[in-house]
């Protein structure tokens, strides 16, 4: 047999594995070495994913759009929906219209015929940590006094020495 014919096998381990950043979340870690999530939890994903989007079509005329948004099922039964928003005030709102988001369920779609109640939670709009605004904070002026007196204590690297004066000479 020639050479050109040879398979070589290839370690599925090592061919999924990349690295990831150090500030990648578990799930993108996980992602990246190859890990998917398992059957049933993305069957109720997608199932919920589903609800929701047959939700918001459902709700638009009552709801505005950044409340459609931010509005997600969590919970779905023939007789009870769970759905998530993301302020209090949305949520409040929300109970004191529950009648009107029930009968515009049911005209909707024949799932919801059975629908007797809808619980709102509120829950917060997480962002990616990349998108989250960076507030600078000074430092107060007793910080700076007590880290450029115990720099030399601190450490022995330089870099981490610099770094620390740096910090503490910045306004």
């Amino acid at each position: 047999m020639s050479d050109s014919t040879k398979t070589t096998r290839i370690n599925d381990l090592l061919a999924k594995t990349r690295i990831t950043n150090h500030l990648a979340t578990p799930l993108e870690k996980q992602a990246a070495a190859g890990a998917m999530l398992s059957k049933p939890l993305m069957s109720k994903y997608r199932y919920l994913q589903y609800h929701t989007q047959l939700l918001r079509n459902a709700l638009t005329p009552i709801f505005d759009e950044k409340t459609l948004k931010s509005c997600y099922a969590i919970y779905v039964s023939p007789t009870e929906l769970t759905l998530s928003l993301d302020s209090p005030t949305a949520a409040n709102h929300a109970r004191y219209i529950m009648e009107d988001c029930v009968q515009a369920l049911r005209a909707y779609d024949q799932r919801f015929c059975h629908l007797q109640s809808i619980k709102f939670i509120t829950s917060p709009n997480l962002l990616p940590s990349d998108a989250r605004p960076v507030a600078k904070k000074t430092l107060s002026e007793n910080t700076r006094q007590m880290i450029t007196q115990n720099i030399k204590l601190i450490s022995k690297n330089p870099h981490l020495i610099e770094a620390l004066q740096k910090l503490a000479s910045e306004d």
